[in-house]
């Protein structure tokens, strides 16, 4: 756990803010009780991060985010070794710790993985005793902790509802649950962890339960067809190089058997875990797309299942086990360095190449470092500036590598939070600049659909400029700057927002 955490610590020093770190960065500069795609807590610990510090470093906003990595770790240690010892316990965090999805991503991202996972896993440590059969002190103060981990969970991401239904299978169909159902305890945590809900549903309230429609409408399908085979084994796939291909068969392995088990603690994993992993693999069924990081934190508690298999298969084939371990150890490590070196210098790309090819990092990899030179440095200033951009994707590279300093507008069609933003300053901003990323030999096809998603909204005021963003020296894309100038005459504000960030008719 220290070798990892020293690692991801390197990781998120070097690799550069994802797109989805970048907006979330950006967005929660308007601090609000909920946002668009989530609870307000995934987003919120990079912010508490940035306003604590004064400054939007990128090792600070993941700070936090690593070491929920690591916490997680030691949560997820005792509560395999409480129920199946301490080998069990040791290779459920190794295999863990090394899974590209909990290493890379809820491991270290400023996304809502890593406090999602931190929350689950806590509320369960505090209650398995009580749902295992064991009679520990304060257990009713342990309900009381463990409500407020589930609230906290529900104020990170929408998928600990699933973890709740878990939970609640759990009480309805063990003994132990039944029994506890009996007691205060699992009633109070409930109306404790009901209270994480309580943000999310004011906003959502205050804006037409807009962030609901959405992550309801990203699992429908929208092509006509009932069922997608394709669409499910791309997840499966996905699930697969996101825990580790090995382990994957292992923990759906262990799920089948446990499922079947009349063993109280393998009952209570499968309960925790399959739940989840089954309503998002039957999403990816029967809707067109999907995301296979969705069920992740189902798996989460399958680690425990995969330890107790490493465990009694160790003392079978203990050096196929330790070698299949040191694979996986050194591999993802790897492989997550060889990315952050190409993200920061292209160097096995430029060798053979003049110019970053189209299957090499672009501009949703690479920060747009080169802006700061032009917009709102020495040759324009942002006295006076506004910056336009086409999307939420390309507004986010743009507003985080430019700062808080310069107010941004989001064309109507994908804006997501964007258009929630209340920047005043919007106002008296007169020099606007449409700013979007160009695929290298294809610059004027580029440039001419960004000039018509202008619509009737922005006209352009000048002639356009072209800069190159680079990595060490290597061209990575090109960047095209409009100066533009509003053409609507619509107040600027409407109920109370910027005109330029709400979605426009």
């Amino acid at each position: 756990m220290v070798a990892f955490l020293i690692l991801r610590i390197g990781l998120a020093s070097t690799i550069p803010l994802s797109i989805d770190e970048a907006y979330a960065v950006v967005v929660s500069r308007s601090h609000s009780l909920s946002y668009f795609d989530h609870p307000p807590l995934g987003f919120a610990l990079a912010r508490l991060m940035a306003d604590i510090s004064g400054c939007e470093c990128q090792l600070l906003m993941r700070l936090p985010y690593v070491v929920l990595g690591s916490l997680s770790a030691l949560l997820l240690f005792s509560l395999t070794q409480s129920v199946y010892g301490a080998v069990a316990a040791f290779w459920a965090v190794a295999w863990y710790t090394v899974a590209p999805f909990f290493l890379i991503s809820a491991g270290h991202f400023v996304v809502p993985d890593g406090p999602l996972n931190f929350f689950l896993l806590a509320s369960a440590c505090l209650v398995a005793p009580m749902l295992l059969g064991a009679k520990p002190r304060f257990a009713l103060l342990r309900w009381i902790v463990a409500g407020v981990a589930l609230g906290l969970a529900l104020m990170s991401k929408y998928q600990a509802g699933l973890f709740g239904i878990s939970a609640l299978l759990v009480l309805l169909l063990t003994k132990p649950g039944r029994d506890q159902l009996r007691t205060p305890g699992p009633w109070v945590a409930g109306l404790i962890a009901a209270l994480g809900l309580v943000p999310v549903v004011l906003w959502n309230m205050s804006h037409g339960w807009i962030s609901f429609a959405f992550q309801s409408g990203r699992g429908m399908a929208a092509d006509g067809h009932v069922l997608h085979p394709a669409n499910l084994a791309i997840t499966l796939l996905g699930q697969a190089g996101y825990l580790w291909p090995p382990i994957w068969l292992v923990a759906m392995a262990c799920l089948w058997r446990g499922a079947r088990s009349d063993t109280a603690a393998d009952r209570f994993f499968v309960l925790l875990s399959l739940p989840t992993v089954a309503f998002f693999d039957l999403i990816a069924l029967i809707s067109a797309h999907s995301l296979p990081h969705w069920s992740m934190s189902g798996f989460l508690f399958a680690f425990p299942l995969v330890g107790q298999w490493c465990s009694r298969f160790s003392q079978r084939r203990p050096t196929r086990l330790a070698v299949s371990f040191v694979i996986a150890a050194l591999v993802v490590p790897l492989l997550a360095t060889g990315f952050a070196v190409q993200a920061r210098t292209g160097a096995f790309t430029r060798p053979f190449y003049d110019r970053a090819p189209k299957f090499d990092v672009n501009w949703q990899i690479v920060d747009w470092s080169s802006l700061t030179d032009v917009v709102g440095g020495h040759e324009i200033g942002d006295a006076d500036t506004y910056v336009v951009a086409s999307n939420w994707m390309q507004a986010a590279r743009i507003a985080y590598v430019l700062g808080p300093g310069i107010p941004i507008e989001v064309l109507p069609g994908d804006p997501r939070h964007f258009q929630f933003m209340d920047d005043r300053r919007l106002e008296g901003r007169s020099l606007g600049l449409f700013v979007g990323a160009l695929k290298f030999g294809d610059e004027a096809a580029g440039e001419k659909a960004y000039r018509d998603s202008l619509g009737g909204l922005f006209a352009v005021d000048g002639p356009p400029r072209h800069i190159t963003q680079r990595i060490a020296g290597f061209p990575v894309f090109d960047i095209l700057i409009l100066p533009v100038r509003r053409t609507l005459q619509a107040p600027l504000h409407d109920g109370g927002l910027p005109r330029g960030n709400k979605v426009l008719p």
